[in-house]
């Protein structure tokens, strides 16, 4: 992989990293924060095996936030 690719990974993974954890911090004061970011970015849609080639970034964003949701519910570190 060039350089400039896994340059520009790792600077996503971080700043979904940073994402993540803010959207934590919010969550502990206001509970009903997940509910604001699924009626605002959420689709509700499931990914299947078959949706593996073609994902939107609507579907990116409902995961990245149930993903945190979950880990909220869980009691654990969002990674």
């Amino acid at each position: 992989m060039p350089i400039e690719a896994t340059d520009l990974e790792r600077r996503v993974l971080a700043h979904e990293r940073i994402l993540q954890a803010l959207i934590r911090h919010l969550a502990e004061g206001d509970p009903h924060i997940f509910a604001r970011l699924k009626d605002t970015f959420g689709t509700g849609h499931d990914l299947g095996e078959h949706d593996q080639d073609h994902v939107s970034t609507n579907q990116y964003g409902d995961q990245f936030i149930r993903s945190i949701e979950a880990a909220v519910a869980r009691g654990s570190d969002v990674r």
